[in-house]
């Protein structure tokens, strides 16, 4: 066994230990073949060409992204059925192809799975490698830490909803820029209003700027409470804009940033590791307060 991999595997047991789950899931690849870490994003990453076969050169984005979430609100205003309503969403998501204004690389689109009527929903940034080979959020080397992390709420994955900010990958895994997420922000607003969790967790800057219309560094933001739409008096400046903001059909949701599980594989300190689970222990606190009696 490898130095390299008697690193990987202390440093799962003690992610285990100090989210305090007890146990490992059955069927973990083999020490052997365990990956090597998922490159660093950024966003100012852009010198990988995408894939000949994937690849969609940018257009002229619309003008403005609340336009397009009326739109994208009307594809589903007539169904009562949360998953049918979401299903909506996606084939919509699959017509307009936001993706189509700005260099993207992807196999799948990867829209979001889980409880259409979850209390808990995980926000990430975009999707990764795996991800973009199976069309299935959070399901990487990123993704296991997170099944941990939920485990350790007191959930299963099946029992919260997870999804991403953008739907399909960017080029060498990179972070998404603001533009970016504005143009995608309409469907991911159309899952949080259907699905109308009690909480919102966001997994990273992204994520977290675009609900929250916020630049602050994570450290300003993790472990306190925000609320989704961030202010209804919204002039139209931020990523999401007035009209949705003023929108008396949203439901303003707690939301409670964190670091994305990515980053944590990488900063990977008792220190990083204790911060997160103090945020969500606040968020097991907060949905433990609201649970019936």
């Amino acid at each position: 066994m490898s130095d390299l991999v008697r690193t990987l595997l202390a440093q799962h047991a003690e992610t285990t230990r100090l989210l305090g789950v007890d146990f490992l899931p059955l069927g973990r690849p083999s020490p052997s073949v365990i990956p090597e870490p998922e490159p660093v994003g950024s966003s100012t990453v852009r010198d990988v060409a995408p894939r000949a076969s994937a690849a969609v050169e940018p257009k002229a984005p619309p003008r403005l992204a609340t336009a397009a979430s009326v739109s994208v609100r009307a594809c589903h205003e007539h169904l009562s059925d949360p998953q049918a309503k979401l299903d909506a969403v996606r084939d919509r998501y699959l017509a307009d192809a936001p993706h189509q204004h700005f260099v993207t690389s992807f196999t799948n689109v990867v829209f979001g799975e889980g409880d259409p009527r979850a209390r808990l929903m995980f926000v990430g940034e975009a999707p990764g490698e795996t991800e973009d080979q199976t069309g299935r959020p959070f399901v990487g080397r990123a993704g296991q830490l997170l099944d941990k992390m939920i485990v350790a709420m007191g959930f299963s994955r099946e029992q919260v909803y997870i999804c991403n900010v953008l739907k399909t990958r960017p080029p060498n895994n990179a972070t998404p820029t603001s533009e970016e997420a504005r143009l995608c922000a309409p469907y991911l607003i159309e899952q949080i209003r259907i699905v109308s969790p009690e909480v919102i967790v966001t997994l990273g800057l992204p994520a977290t700027h675009l609900l929250l219309e916020t630049a602050a560094p994570m450290r300003e933001l993790r472990g306190r409470w925000w609320s989704f739409p961030p202010g209804r008096e919204g002039d139209g400046s931020g990523f999401i804009g007035a009209s949705i903001m003023a929108d008396p059909d949203l439901p303003t949701i707690p939301v409670m940033p964190t670091y994305h599980p990515a980053y944590l594989l990488r900063s990977y300190t008792e220190e990083n590791r204790r911060k997160v689970w103090s945020d969500l222990k606040q968020v097991m606190d907060r949905l433990r307060a609201g649970s019936p009696a």
